[in-house]
């Protein structure tokens, strides 16, 4: 595993038409920063964590990671963003050290690195971020500061990812929240040889409670007002279609929280298993087809 301070610059060859709109936004949110990311990367991907220093509004080019998979020659992020929603409605975007967020990350040593911030008089927020194989594994730890602990407040990942082309993605997830086995997949519609895919992990005052996808930017920008009603508990409102963002919310409560967020590439989409119905109306369907079939050719 090497590791590297990368250059500011925007990689070459950058193709995606959102990135040019954002040329601007990114020149001038550098100049605020401390301009400290941190590169991991192995023999098939390449994660650079940002920590705060990608200034975002949640929407923007950047965010907290950026993610490329090397096999497949693409990086697959825009936007990676943790955000808090609190009881009053107001928010913190964590990869916004301009207002408030995480400043530059810290390498801490055996491949972690490291991004906190103090919310004043509110929470400390601590992030470590690891590249296991190709898997960006992050834990996000909470410490209330009011006394009153962590209550109401609420804890949302934002992943909107452009993958070969942004206008072209398709979102689907599997199993489900009550399950325990809730799985996040986006993928681009055409060529579908490379899906990303997001899970989450409860952990001690953490509990999985809302996901979602929608269509960049109303979407991402609803989060970041604080609106959850774009998210579900049971994927009736998630957007298959577009240029498309995914997101896990998780409730805090008691003192301290903690949870672990999976970011990861595989090959190919993941295949959705038939539902039993619809099943056993098509292989009834096919028996009677072939029935119908033998009883022509018996005329």
């Amino acid at each position: 595993m090497t590791q590297s301070m990368p250059s500011l610059a925007l990689a070459p060859g950058v193709r995606r038409m959102k990135r040019f709109l954002f040329a601007l936004f990114l020149s001038v949110s550098v100049n605020f920063a401390n301009a400290a990311p941190i590169t991991i990367s192995n023999a098939t991907t390449s994660l650079t964590v940002n920590g705060g220093e990608a200034n975002n509004g949640l929407v923007p080019f950047n965010g907290y990671l950026r993610y490329t998979d090397i096999a497949a020659g693409e990086e697959v992020t825009w936007s990676i963003d943790p955000l808090l929603v609190f009881s009053d409605g107001s928010t913190n975007v964590l990869s916004n050290g301009m207002t408030g967020g995480f400043g530059s990350p810290v390498d801490i040593g055996s491949g972690v690195i490291r991004s906190t911030v103090t919310v004043p008089g509110t929470i400390d927020v601590e992030a470590d971020t690891e590249l296991v194989g190709s898997n960006v594994r992050t834990t996000f730890s909470f410490s209330d500061l009011t006394g009153g602990g962590l209550d109401g407040t609420t804890f949302v990942y934002y992943a909107e990812n452009d993958i070969f082309a942004f206008s072209n993605d398709t979102a689907t997830f599997t199993g489900s929240i009550v399950g325990g086995d809730l799985a996040l997949f986006q993928f681009d519609s055409a060529a579908e040889t490379l899906t990303v895919r997001i899970t989450g992990e409860e952990m001690a005052g953490a509990t999985l409670s809302l996901f979602g996808a929608g269509l960049w930017t109303a979407w991402g920008t609803a989060l970041e007002s604080g609106d959850l009603s774009v998210l579900s508990s049971d994927g009736s409102n998630f957007a298959t279609v577009g240029d498309l963002g995914l997101a896990l919310a998780f409730n805090l409560t008691g003192s301290s929280a903690e949870l672990v967020v999976n970011y990861d590439t595989q090959p190919q989409p993941p295949t959705i298993p038939i539902p039993i119905p619809q099943a056993a109306w098509l292989f009834g369907s096919a028996l009677g087809l072939l029935g119908w079939m033998r009883r022509r050719k018996a005329v």
